[in-house]
């Protein structure tokens, strides 16, 4: 029961952008035995779902409630709530920073401006259904995302899947996936994503603890360089819209709301 509780505030912090699930693990003394779980799935099955088991049932559980008030404030409110989620992600950067070391800046800057270049390609930065075999892809690939958020500290899985364009339609499929009559179009978006974030979870998990070990400054300052271009695209998309003098402030003052929250997280 405790590692169900323990699921549903790790499962707040995967769908809040800006807000890493792998700090709150680590705060709540569970993100080393998962790790360790599945890692060693194969090995020693049984205990593995028994410690795993109760820790998924707590993070879905989250999701599915707390993505309908997420999508309800995207489309009631969307500029508000997603100057909060900019201040949630900034917050996150100082952390980062201190991953960093002076010589490898560089690679900031390049994955800046490939992550920037690649993001506004999509026009608006919201993935738009094709109804073929690339959703499947586009969505697996969300999934090995949402993976990498949850096991790299410090990384919010919502803001990379910001940085694609399928944050949205994601937590809209979630929140609705109760609803009978969509419930197909919904499927075709959820089932892709898990299986995505379970390869993430028993493949990617081993190539990201290897270059965590290898080469951990490095993976840092292309996260950072991510994570400054998700902050850009998401204003852009952001103030394409207009709105009144009123929501701006709202905004602004829940964005600085959202850099001491993240700050307060990551401590």
């Amino acid at each position: 029961m405790i590692n169900i509780l323990k699921g549903f505030i790790i499962g707040i912090g995967k769908i809040i952008p800006g807000v890493s699930g792998a700090i709150l693990a680590i705060s709540m003394g569970v993100y080393d035995k998962s790790i360790y779980y599945i890692n060693n799935f194969k090995d020693n099955k049984k205990d593995s779902i028994k410690y795993l088991l109760p820790l998924s049932i707590g993070i879905i559980i989250s999701i599915i409630f707390f993505s309908k008030i997420i999508s309800y404030l995207l489309d009631k409110y969307y500029i508000i709530t997603m100057l909060l989620f900019v201040g949630l992600i900034i917050g996150t950067i100082p952390s980062i920073t201190k991953e960093i070391n002076k010589k490898d800046y560089y690679l900031i800057i390049i994955s800046f401006i490939i992550f920037l270049s690649l993001s506004l390609l999509g026009a608006n930065n919201n993935y738009i259904l094709k109804e073929n075999i690339t959703d499947i892809i586009v969505f697996i690939l969300s999934g090995v995302l949402e993976a990498i958020g949850t096991v790299v500290p410090g990384v919010s899985s919502t803001a990379l899947l910001m940085t694609i364009g399928t944050y949205k339609i994601i937590i809209s499929s979630i929140s609705n996936i109760t609803n009978i009559s969509n419930i197909v179009i919904n499927l075709k978006i959820i089932v892709p994503f898990i299986i995505g974030t379970i390869i993430g979870l028993l493949i990617v998990v081993k190539i990201i603890d290897y270059l965590f070990k290898k080469y951990h400054n490095k993976v840092y300052s292309i996260i950072l360089g991510l994570l400054l271009s998700t902050i850009v695209v998401m204003m852009i998309d952001t103030f394409k819209y207009q709105t009144s003098i009123l929501n701006i402030f709202i905004g602004i003052i829940l964005m600085i709301i959202g850099i001491f929250i993240s700050n307060i997280f990551e401590k």
